[in-house]
């Protein structure tokens, strides 16, 4: 332990004499483990901190794939209780849906987002009260049963204060009366993940708003997120088999809704928001921690070459040393300490880096009102990665420079002097030159991905949405937050479009359920009037929006066939829709659809007639082609929540404040909400947002990796230019010309580049592949990418070698042979 303190303080003493290379090695080290700390805790946040509820290591998620190759979704409630009854390989099993609800008390309401539960949820999960009671089993399973909400903490304390006495209190619920009962514990935040949650309600309030009752006898609605606790010993594999047992008896049993089902069982933790997550969260948690992982390597590289270089003026100290006694593994143990205590000091500073950069992602909004909380606390998973990242780095960085130091001869080193000979390029810079084209090959992979994930932006972006979204203000607005009935709130949208279209500036306005690519809709199945289908067949599916009459033009989606909505189509006239291309094409198809009959509410009606055909238009997602999708007029679907938006000739967020002064003006405690622009509304989570992160993450990285090799390629080129100036002048001083020593130097340093370059080029034709799953227009080995990373290094690296290059071929042939 003694000998342990003896070298730490030496190794203080002698950073301490190079200030510069000190802090230059510490700030290297902190960008690449500033870097991984920032990745790591997001993924922790996902993948591995279990939720803080009971059995958390043996909590699963239950999806169903409606087919073999498609992706996990959620269950249907009817399946649940099949699930729930029948399972022999859970101790219990619960599931939520998420809901938007209005609630209103004391005069005023807010639009808040709700998980409605399965009645065993808090006791399953072990959920304690902060005041009050929770929802007990047995309580509002039923549709209707029972008008209890329970708050989230940090609801109760921003909208109540987090006074105790709210406990039995009266609320209004989406217009029905309920009570408050209780609040949950602080530290549960909900079980969707990033979202909290502000009120949990008892599963059979769903729907009570619609007095719809799908949910409950629909085997095709699936909404349910589906929690189990395993018993010990079950593994999620053995889970999944045995539910699959379950679900294929259901298939025969229900061949419209259920027929070639297939059960999936994951672990929670990587199933997080929805069951679908599982199949990429993992992967795509695992290709940023790589590319990460590279960036902390071209660090540690850059700080083994600046310890390469420094060890060639501690030569005579090293011989010396060893001749007086000292061990090599001595000799390498004290060299290892100076690395570990930069890697420390790197460490610390990373750590407060990524801190400050988790602090900038907690402000990111990209699901408009909704209260995210990522909840980036610095837990002992991230101190031990940190820890862990830190001292491997050291290690890494330190480890060859000190095998190489220790290798010293006091011989060789007196009479060689430190001059940099001819013929030493070959073995003693062999590793030095090495770790060069290792650095290079690794920004290679890093650009490569960082340029896909852009080139994949770029493509989104330029799709073709089907409508267009510029100069348009989106509103969210629903008057059943203050309890409006069906009259007064139709009453109310009349002349709130009155008004917004005397607005200046403003070109037209229209009412609808929901935006494009939102965060949520209306859906489930859809019944074609006279046609029997195969067994085989498991019936068509698609989603809805409620519509004004001005919505496609105001949209600009235009009519491929038939006509848009008219104000003669109301209450009382024949119901109608129109539907998209992709559902024309499906349900009839080589046949024309208008006039034809489907219903959405059930296979016996009502029918609706189709009356027109609108081109497909980007509703649900980027990734994928439309599916089905129609519209039907708000006069013949009610519903109280729509979103005003405007066409507007001027910048649309110039409207805003005239806009919500219109709506204080018909009713001072009504709230407007998700008040957007389109364009800012598109940067939503089923928008580009997800691309725009992918971009900015791997471009950092990608920047960090660049920057790394091109000081790497600088700091190699010049001391080698350095390491033989005496060379040089005797070059020169025998009619060498400076052009000469300047393709010499740049010769030597091409060689190391092409070598990176080609090595790194293979390697991201690997790595890349895996990242075909998430890129959009462009395929992962994308030849313009790959051409465009090699060209911007080889310019950078040119423009890292032209000043040591420079230099050397200034030098003076006297001054040069006085050198050393």
């Amino acid at each position: 332990m003694q000998t342990l303190w003896q070298d730490i303080r030496f190794s203080i003493r002698m950073l301490r004499k190079s200030p510069g290379f000190t802090l230059i090695a510490i700030l290297t080290l902190a960008l690449g483990i500033g870097a991984n700390t920032a990745i790591f805790s997001l993924a922790n946040v996902f993948l591995f901190r279990p939720l803080p509820v009971k059995d958390a290591d043996r909590l699963a998620v239950i999806g169903v794939q409606s087919s073999a190759k498609s992706d996990p979704e959620r269950v249907s409630y009817l399946d649940f209780l099949d699930y729930k009854q029948q399972s022999t390989v859970f101790t219990d099993m619960t599931a939520y849906n998420l809901d938007l609800i209005g609630l209103g008390t004391g005069g005023r309401a807010d639009r808040v987002i709700t998980a409605e539960v399965q009645s065993n949820f808090f006791t399953m999960l072990g959920i304690q009260p902060a005041v009050g009671r929770l929802i007990n089993p047995g309580e509002g399973d039923q549709p209707r049963s029972a008008s209890v909400v329970v708050l989230g903490y940090s609801y109760w304390q921003k909208r109540f204060a987090g006074d105790p006495s709210v406990v039995g209190r009266s609320v209004s619920f989406d217009g029905h009366p309920a009570t408050i009962i209780g609040v949950v514990e602080k530290q549960f935040h909900g079980p969707y993940a990033i979202v909290e949650m502000d009120l949990y309600a008892p599963g059979g309030m769903n729907g009570i708003g619609t007095n719809s009752t799908n949910f409950f006898t629909d085997r095709a609605d699936g909404e349910l997120l589906v929690f189990g606790t395993l018993k010990p010993g079950v593994t999620p594999q053995q889970a999944q088999v045995a539910l699959q047992v379950i679900t294929q008896r259901l298939s025969e049993q229900y061949l419209r809704t259920n027929q070639g089902h297939v059960a999936r069982v994951f672990p929670e933790r990587i199933a997080r928001p929805e069951p679908s997550a599982a199949d990429f969260l993992p992967l795509i948690a695992t290709i940023f921690l790589v590319l990460v992982g590279l960036v902390l390597m071209l660090a540690c590289i850059n700080v083994a070459n600046l310890l390469l270089a420094r060890s060639s003026s501690r030569q005579k100290e090293i011989a010396i040393r060893s001749s007086m006694g000292a061990s090599r593994i001595r000799l390498i143990r004290q060299m290892l300490t100076e690395s570990i205590l930069l890697a420390t000091a790197g460490g610390a500073s990373g750590a407060l880096l990524g801190r400050w950069v988790c602090s900038a992602l907690e402000n990111v909004r990209p699901l408009g009102d909704f209260p995210l909380r990522f909840g980036f606390n610095f837990d002992w998973r991230v101190f031990g990665y940190v820890a862990g990242i830190a001292a491997a780095s050291g290690i890494l960085a330190g480890l060859a420079p000190a095998l190489r130091t220790s290798r010293s001869n006091l011989n060789e080193t007196l009479r060689e002097g430190g001059r940099g000979l001819i013929g030493e390029g070959g073995r003693r810079h062999a590793l030095r030159n090495t770790l060069v084209i290792a650095q290079v090959a690794g920004s290679i992979v890093v650009l490569v991905a960082a340029g896909l994930f852009f080139r994949s932006l770029t493509r989104a972006e330029s799709i073709d949405l089907g409508y267009d979204p510029h100069n348009l203000l989106n509103v969210g607005i629903n008057p059943e937050l203050q309890n409006y009935d069906r009259p007064r709130s139709e009453a109310f949208f009349r002349e709130l479009l009155r008004r917004a279209k005397s607005l200046p500036g403003v070109e037209s306005a229209t009412i609808a359920y929901s935006v494009p690519l939102g965060y949520y809709g209306q859906g489930g199945s859809i019944y074609v009037e006279g046609q029997i289908l195969d067994p085989s067949n498991h019936g068509y599916n698609g989603g809805y929006n409620i519509v004004d009459p001005a919505y496609f033009s105001t949209m600009r989606i235009p009519m491929v066939a038939g006509r848009a909505f008219t104000d003669a189509d109301t209450e009382s006239s024949q119901l109608v829709a129109i539907v998209n291309q992709s559902m024309a094409k499906t349900l009839w198809p080589n046949q024309d659809p208008i006039g034809h009959k489907f219903s959405y509410k059930s296979e016996k009606g009502p029918f609706v007639t189709v009356i027109g055909i609108a081109r497909n238009a980007r509703v649900s997602d980027l990734l994928h082609e439309p599916t089905n999708f129609f519209y039907v007029p708000q006069a013949q679907e009610y519903n109280a929540s729509h979103v005003l938006q405007l066409r507007t000739t001027v910048p649309p967020e110039s409207l805003i404040n005239a806009v919500e002064s219109e709506i204080q003006q018909l009713d001072p405690n009504l709230p407007a909400f998700d008040v957007m622009t389109m364009d800012r509304s598109l940067m939503g989570g089923n928008g580009f947002f997800i691309f725009k992160m992918g971009a900015a993450m791997a471009g950092t990285l990608g920047a960090l990796g660049l920057l790394l090799a091109v000081v790497g390629v600088y700091g190699v080129v010049s001391y080698n230019a350095a390491r033989r100036t005496h060379e040089i002048g005797v070059r020169m001083a025998l009619g060498a010309q400076p052009g000469n020593v300047f393709s010499l130097v740049l010769s030597q340093a091409a060689m190391l580049v092409g070598a990176g370059i080609a090595i790194g080029l293979a390697a991201a034709l690997a790595v890349t592949k895996f990242l075909s799953g998430f890129l959009v227009g462009v395929s992962s080995y994308d030849p313009v990418t790959f051409a465009t990373v090699a060209i911007l290094l080889v310019v950078s690296a040119f423009i890292a070698c032209y000043i040591p290059a420079h230099r050397a071929m200034r030098v003076d042939p006297m001054e040069a042979l006085r050198y050393e």
